[in-house]
């Protein structure tokens, strides 16, 4: 005969296989091996979750994200989310995938592999995320003051609307002569567009002074080419911006800008790795960067002084977080200190769960010891305070990438217990 059993409360669940043993613990709670749509709170409640319900038909949608404003994507436009209404900004070129969000100054950067953008919250409106590279100069001789020598010249693309904008030099052109002064016709100067050259057989850029689509004189030493080098990002899965800089993962390089000049990135400015990159997180002292199978850490904030060191397994894409943490000894002979735990620190689900990189550059496994988890290939995620709570809620989808626990994942498809 089944006996009745008395208990005060639940912890959260735990479906590893453990020994057989008593049903109560000392505190006298019960460990659940499934929770379904239940919530487990500190004083040892279970209490069922809300649904949700249909604010604004938008199929398809994907991307959701807010900070100043609210963006979302769907069918490949992107939208700005007030109250109930969606507005579309803009169109997202290329084929569908999840978009990386960073918001700066006023402006909030996006990307996913094939498209780049920036939103401007001042201006209400859409551009791109740097210029595109001008062409290379079309040129004929003619008469003019320059003396004779060699010169090199290129345009950069302008945006006086955009604060100043300008683009990385397009391909460099060299001309010459010998004999008396010249001038040289610009015969394909883009407008809005800034010529610059060097003085004769030298090396350095300097701003032209052009007259009617002509340099009569040669340029003076007051203007040098701040860009030189320099193109917009492109190819980029994930970004971030730490220590005055954006890091971003182009295939297996961490690509970062120059300091303060998010725009701008030099072909030089990376650092390899040996497994295409999924995702780059930031924290005080350097940055958690993950494949889908690795994590390493960069310690340091300069990127000629980093060190790098292999951490652990890799990271669920989309799946990145920051989250407050209670200050507690979680795993791995770490600790998550009081005041640290102040901070917002990295979460991403791994190959065993909920995984935290530390503000001092370590790995804790949050679920590793108390759940199987069917992990899947790509994910999302929110950190929200509800009701006094802190909550960290996932959302994955794709193919498995674990044994997972066929249990929980037949009632997870099901939608209910059986």
């Amino acid at each position: 005969m089944p006996r009745p059993i008395t208990a005060i409360g639940f912890h959260g669940m735990n479906n590893l296989e453990q020994a057989p043993g008593v049903l109560l613990d000392d505190s006298k709670r019960i460990t659940p091996k499934i929770v379904l749509n239940a919530e487990v709170t500190d004083g040892g409640k279970l209490v069922r979750r809300k649904g949700f319900a249909l604010e604004i038909p938008l199929p398809g949608a994907h991307s959701l994200w807010a900070g100043a404003i609210m963006l979302v994507v769907a069918n490949g436009t992107l939208y700005r989310i007030d109250g109930a209404i969606a507005t579309a900004i803009g169109a997202v070129t290329g084929p569908q995938a999840q978009v990386t969000y960073q918001e700066l100054d006023n402006l909030i950067y996006m990307a996913t592999p094939t498209w780049e953008a920036v939103y401007d919250l001042l201006n209400n409106e859409l551009r791109s995320w740097g210029l595109s590279l001008p062409p290379a100069p079309a040129i004929s001789i003619v008469a003019g003051d320059m003396p004779p020598g060699t010169y090199t010249l290129c345009y950069t693309a302008a945006d006086a609307a955009g604060g100043g904008r300008i683009s990385g030099n397009g391909p460099l052109v060299r001309v010459s002569w010998e004999g008396g002064t010249q001038g040289i016709r610009l015969d394909n100067l883009p407008s809005g567009a800034l010529c610059w050259i060097t003085h004769p057989n030298g090396t350095d850029l300097y701003l032209a002074t052009v007259a009617n689509g002509i340099i009569t004189g040669q340029a003076p030493k007051i203007t040098p080419l701040p860009t030189f080098a320099v193109a917009p990002p492109s190819g980029i899965c994930h970004f971030a911006q730490a220590f005055g800089r954006m890091w971003a993962c182009q295939g297996r390089n961490l690509i970062y800008s120059d300091p303060f000049q998010y725009e701008w990135f030099r072909v030089q400015n990376f650092k390899p790795f040996l497994e295409d990159l999924v995702m780059v997180a930031p924290v005080n002292n350097g940055l958690f960067v993950n494949s889908e199978t690795t994590t390493w850490f960069l310690d340091g904030s300069d990127p000629a002084k980093m060190i790098l060191t292999r951490m652990g397994e890799g990271a669920v894409p989309g799946t990145l977080v920051y989250a407050e943490l209670p200050g507690a000894v979680v795993g791995g002979g770490y600790e998550i200190s009081r005041r640290l735990s102040q901070l917002p620190s990295p979460v991403w689900i791994g190959a065993h769960g909920y995984v935290v990189g530390t503000q001092t550059g370590h790995l804790v496994h949050l679920t590793e010891s108390r759940l199987r988890m069917s992990v899947r290939s790509q994910g999302a995620g929110l950190f929200r305070v509800k009701q006094g709570v802190p909550q960290i809620i996932m959302a994955m989808s794709g193919n498995q990438r674990n044994g997972g626990d066929p249990v929980l994942s037949s009632i997870l498809d099901l939608g209910a217990l059986t």
